[in-house]
C-alpha cells in the first residue's frame, strides 16, 4: 500500500472538485473528462513553451484552433489573451505558436512582392534625395558609405533593407514581446510574467498578420510609408486589445501601447551600441 497522501476534494493541484477552466466539467484528474484540457492551476511562462512543443507535433490539435483563433483575434486579440489566461485554451492556438504561424504567413506574403516594394521604395529614395538637392548617383559614389557597405544603386540599398528585415522580423518580433511583456507585469503587479506575454504575443500576431494583409496594397500606393504601418498597426491593436485584457481605463489602455514603444526603444538603443562597439572593437 502506498503511503503517499490521496487527492483531497478541492485539491486544486490535481484538479479533483474543481471546474474546468475550459468547460465547466467537474474534473476527478488532471485532465477534463468532456474537453480534454489539462488542468493548470496557475499560468507560468514554462508550460507557454511546454504547450507550443506539445501543439506543434500535434497538427491535428493545431488545425482545430487555428480558425477559431484568427477569427477571435482579428475582432479582439486582447479578449483572447483574456480568456486564455482565464483558462479557456483549448480553443485557441498557443500564442508562441500563433506567433510564428503569423510570422511565417506575412514572410511569405512580403517575399511574393518582393520586386514590387523594392521598386516602389528605391524611387521613394530617389525621390527624396532629389528633394534634397542631391543626385541619387552622388549618394553611391566612389567613398561613400553606402558604397563601401556594397550597394552601388538605390535599389541595391531597398533590397538590402528587405532582406535583413525578413532575416531579422522573428527575432525582433519575439524580443519586443518579452520586453514589451516584462515592463507590462511591471505597471501591472496583479499580473503574472506569463500572462502579460501572453497578451503581447496575441496582438504583436494580430498585428503581424494584418501588416501581411495590408502590406501588399503600400508596395503599389505608398511603398514609403511601409515602415510606418507595423507601429500605427502595434499601436491599435495595444490599445483596442488592452481594453478587454486590463481593463477600460485611460491608463489600462496607454499602458500596454507605452510598453511596446518603449521596447522598440530599448531594441534600437542596445542594437546601435553593438554596432558602436563592433566598430569601435574592429578599429
Amino acid at each position: 500500500m502506498s503511503d503517499a497522501p490521496e487527492a483531497q476534494p478541492g485539491d486544486a493541484s490535481s484538479g479533483r472538485g474543481v471546474p474546468c477552466q475550459n468547460c465547466g466539467a467537474p474534473l476527478v484528474g488532471e485532465y477534463c473528462h468532456q474537453c480534454g484540457q489539462r488542468h493548470v492551476p496557475e499560468l507560468r511562462v514554462l508550460y507557454l513553451v511546454q504547450r507550443f512543443l506539445e501543439s506543434a507535433l500535434d497538427l491535428e490539435d493545431l488545425e482545430r484552433g487555428v480558425g477559431q483563433t484568427l477569427r477571435r483575434a482579428a475582432q479582439n486579440p486582447g479578449r483572447v489573451a483574456r480568456r486564455y489566461v482565464d483558462g479557456e485554451r483549448k480553443e485557441f492556438v498557443n500564442p508562441l505558436g500563433y506567433f510564428l504561424l503569423t510570422a511565417t504567413a506575412t514572410f511569405l506574403v512580403f517575399s511574393m512582392f518582393q520586386e514590387a516594394w523594392v521598386q516602389g521604395q528605391a524611387e521613394a529614395f530617389e525621390a527624396t534625395w532629389r528633394s534634397l538637392g542631391t543626385h541619387p548617383d552622388e549618394v553611391f559614389r566612389s567613398g561613400s558609405p553606402l558604397r563601401s557597405l556594397g550597394w552601388s544603386s538605390a535599389q541595391d540599398l531597398a533590397a538590402g533593407i528587405f532582406q535583413f528585415f525578413q532575416q531579422v522580423q522573428t527575432y525582433v518580433g519575439l524580443f519586443t514581446c518579452i520586453v514589451a511583456g516584462l515592463l507590462l507585469r511591471w505597471a501591472f503587479p496583479e499580473r503574472t510574467a506569463a500572462e502579460t506575454l501572453v497578451f503581447e504575443l496575441y496582438v504583436t500576431a494580430q498585428a503581424t498578420l494584418f501588416l501581411g494583409v495590408l502590406g501588399p496594397l503600400l508596395f503599389w500606393a505608398a511603398p514609403a510609408y511601409i515602415g510606418v504601418l507595423p507601429i500605427f498597426l502595434q499601436v491599435g491593436l495595444h490599445t483596442h486589445g488592452a481594453g478587454a485584457f486590463f481593463g477600460t481605463h485611460w491608463r489600462a489602455r496607454l499602458l500596454p501601447a507605452c510598453a511596446y514603444l518603449a521596447s522598440g526603444i530599448v531594441l534600437v538603443a542596445g542594437s546601435g551600441l553593438l554596432v558602436v562597439g563592433a566598430i569601435s572593437y574592429l578599429a
